[in-house]
């Protein structure tokens, strides 16, 4: 079996939680019983029928994409999400939610929706979480230096994008008078020195400061470390959505590639015959971005639902919208979530939750 902090790790690698935009809620929501974990279920919602399946197959984590608990919880009542907390912790099941983080991520719901779709060229656009970041600054002789760097790795630093263990190492020269009675861990007491050292800088999230500084306090071989923390400019993270090129098609025959690629029917508005080359994807409720996908460069945005005033506005404008379904666009970035898991962790098998058709959320044609 896998520990319960082996698959969190995991999962906040591939869905870092910085990704994620301001009012979402992502994470470890119901810690399970056991700290092992004998099974993941991989689901869109957190539906008593995914957690149902769990039970059936022995998994205590349920991850899914939409998170189960959005508001605090002042009580557990007999309403649909009581009713789901009541039996994920009778079963000492764990609930995880990757929601946007996950839509924004490398290899997410967006670049899963991409990949089906058969997009070349893709790049990111849209909806974006700025965060506040700072640098660490820390000087140490020269042996130390990996040993800092990698403290201040566990401790959260060094991460940029989908780099990690990023640091910029400089050398220099630091002089010091050590006391009669002190301890240096170079040069010599009583004496004034001076020693060849390096500059450690390196960037983290500002909500990771104490944890880094304690980390490279204890790592560091002198009595008395010389770091300091600079504060960034606010930066964005991963964009949500996704652009990218198709051999060009009428908006009627690509309307019809989506509907083979999704197995879904979508609602489209624009002109059947326009010609399309540049698609822009964002799936679930992301209907509101499509002047940003316009403005990438994208003559059309599939998403999973579209509002009635958004249609008039984009269609108005010569921009077409493609509505694919909430549960079409972004069940295969779920797929792909629990192919991740299981390529990340040995022996253990992430499952994918598939509803059947007009229940739990999932539609059905007619």
């Amino acid at each position: 079996m896998s520990s319960l902090q082996e698959i969190v790790s995991v999962l906040d690698r591939l869905a870092p939680p910085r990704f994620a935009l301001g009012f979402d809620k992502v994470g470890l929501q119901i810690t399970p019983e056991s700290r092992e974990i004998s099974g993941v279920v991989v689901a869109l919602d957190r539906s008593l029928a995914a957690i149902d399946h769990a039970i059936a197959i022995g998994a205590n984590l349920l991850v899914t994409h939409h998170p189960l608990i959005f508001r605090p919880v002042e009580k557990i009542g007999d309403d649909y999400e009581g009713r789901a907390i009541r039996k994920l912790i009778r079963h000492g099941m764990g609930h995880f939610a990757a929601h946007t983080n996950w839509d924004a991520a490398q290899g997410g719901i967006n670049d899963a929706l991409a990949t089906r779709l058969g997009l070349s060229e893709v790049s990111s656009f849209g909806m974006v979480m700025e965060v506040s970041r700072l640098k660490l600054v820390v000087f140490a002789p020269l042996h130390s230096v990996d040993a800092l760097i990698d403290a201040a790795i566990e401790a959260g630093a060094g991460e940029i994008g989908a780099y990690r263990r990023c640091a910029f190492v400089s050398g220099g020269e630091g002089h010091f008078d050590a006391p009669a009675g002190g301890n240096p861990t170079v040069g010599n007491a009583g004496k004034r020195n001076s020693v060849r050292e390096a500059k450690v800088e390196m960037v983290l999230l500002a909500s990771k400061r104490n944890a880094v500084e304690k980390a490279v306090r204890s790592a560091h071989p002198y009595e008395e470390p010389a770091l300091e923390f600079l504060t960034l400019s606010p930066s964005g993270e991963q964009s949500l959505g996704r652009t990218g090129r198709i051999a060009p098609l009428s908006l009627r025959d690509f309307a019809a590639s989506v509907d083979t690629a999704l197995q879904t029917r979508s609602l489209v508005w624009g002109d059947p015959e326009a010609q399309i080359d540049r698609v822009a994807v964002e799936g679930g409720a992301a209907d509101g971005d499509w002047r940003s996908a316009r403005r990438a460069g994208a003559q059309v945005l599939v998403t999973g639902e579209v509002k009635q005033h958004i249609a008039l506005e984009a269609s108005e404008s010569g921009f077409a919208l493609v509505q694919a379904g909430h549960y079409a666009t972004e069940q295969p970035g779920v797929e792909d979530l629990a192919a991740a898991i299981s390529a990340a962790v040995p022996g253990l098998r992430a499952e994918t939750f598939a509803p059947k058709a007009g229940i739990s959320g999932r539609p059905f044609w007619p």
